[in-house]
């Protein structure tokens, strides 16, 4: 009976490989977006959508709103191309000692320290003045990323490649996305409980150390997880992987992972001259909660929900989503990873799922959006920005995401070794 059950369950948590790269999609049977009508008509829909988009923030809010939408879409298109992401790269290290993903998020985070530390210590570009993201570690950072940890695997994406995942056409995404704003929902909802919850440290290298002892601890840092990653690759499989040398397009893709690194770090500078601080997503999650649960005449007034309790986040909660720099952000991605995959010649619909499938996609959502809340962000929110503005926060809540990755990696080994046993 006991083996039973867990076996049930680990077989819940099996999904198939859904990594974001443009190899692995070319060879993925599916069927034209628009059927027989050809593969121009896709890149026109989206490109269309993506200047309407546009030219609507900039008409409702102004040009800043409009370019930050396009930025967004540059990331999408910058994720797309190169294959980057988070959940995928944090499994392999544990699954098969490759870290290769791992090390190119070292290298960005390395890029963003030595442009974003300087940018933190002058405290204000071209008039607007900058906010790095230095947060306080305790149980609610711990046990939030712990889960978005969890639902990271069970999702098969974190936070950013989910949304990507819209913009491949996938409806495992779409079930991912739909309960990541209901976790995230939630968590706004229980926020107060957490945040009296014992919280013991916040440090900043750079407020403590300055910008020049900031960036050597953050960069001895990164270098020192960056040499583990090498040599315990090494260890295991005597060298490094690498993958083949081909034909590189910048329209059409596939891009080497330093390409790809490099224009991801051009955008987060970018974003932050533009908006006042670094790339965050979740933030924008419980917002569309609130108001989906203001249009739809249920009888809670969120508003008196500690997590709304500050100025701009009520302020926020009662404007156009199109003042949101956060969502425009994330509409840009999802357009501009759709338009990556047109110009590429397969932006299709994937809408077969199994109920196991579905199943995982929806509790791994869940589990991001709440956990991204409670954990004081997501892998670009908490981790990202965190680092990259000299936070510990950001390292200790990557330890414990991994924790929650490694939690669901020995739940599947169980798993296929009953397979194997029975």
């Amino acid at each position: 009976m006991l083996r039973s059950s867990v076996q049930h369950l680990t077989d819940a948590l099996i999904v198939p490989h859904t990594a974001l790269t443009l190899r692995s999609r070319a060879w993925t049977p599916a069927r034209s977006l628009l059927g027989g009508l050809g593969l121009r008509l896709p890149l026109l829909i989206v490109a269309s959508l993506l200047t309407a988009g546009a030219w609507i923030a900039a008409q409702e809010v102004g040009l800043r709103h409009a370019s930050l939408l396009l930025v967004g879409a540059g990331l999408g298109v910058a994720l797309n191309r190169s294959g980057f992401g988070f959940a995928g790269a944090w499994r392999s290290v544990l699954v098969e000692r490759r870290g290769a993903g791992f090390r190119a998020q070292l290298a960005l985070l390395a890029m963003l320290t030595l442009a974003f530390f300087p940018l933190f210590a002058l405290g204000e570009a071209f008039g607007r003045p900058l906010f790095d993201v230095v947060r306080p570690v305790g149980v609610a950072l711990l046990a939030g990323a712990f889960l978005f940890g969890i639902g990271a695997q069970l999702a098969s994406a974190c936070s950013s490649g989910s949304l990507a995942g819209l913009g491949n056409g996938k409806l495992r995404y779409v079930l991912v996305v739909a309960f990541m704003v209901v976790g995230a929902t939630l968590g706004s909802a229980h926020i107060g409980w957490w945040e009296s919850r014992p919280s013991w440290f916040s440090f900043s290298m750079l407020r403590e150390w300055g910008p020049v002892g900031g960036i050597a601890g953050n960069l001895a840092l990164i270098g020192a997880l960056a040499g583990l990653s090498i040599w315990s690759e090494r260890a295991r499989h005597g060298r490094l992987h690498r993958h083949p040398s081909s034909d590189y397009n910048w329209l059409r893709g596939p891009w080497p992972m330093s390409r790809g690194v490099a224009v991801l770090a051009l955008l987060c500078v970018v974003t932050l001259l533009l908006s006042g601080r670094p790339w965050v997503i979740m933030s924008a999650l419980p917002l569309w909660g609130a108001k989906l649960i203001g249009v739809s005449g249920i009888p809670w007034d969120v508003a008196f929900w500690d997590y709304w309790g500050t100025d701009t986040r009520i302020d926020a909660l009662e404007a156009s989503l199109w003042t949101d720099v956060t969502t425009l952000m994330i509409g840009g991605l999802i357009l501009g990873t759709a338009l990556a995959v047109a110009l590429a010649g397969s932006l299709r619909l994937h809408w077969k799922i199994s109920a196991a499938e579905g199943l995982s996609a929806a509790v791994g959502g869940l589990l991001l959006g709440y956990g991204g809340v409670v954990g004081l962000g997501c892998n670009i929110g908490a981790f990202l920005a965190g680092v990259s503005s000299g936070s510990l926060h950001g390292w200790v809540w990557l330890s414990a995401a991994f924790a929650g990755t490694a939690t669901v990696v020995a739940l599947r080994s169980v798993g296929a070794r009953l397979r194997r046993s029975s």
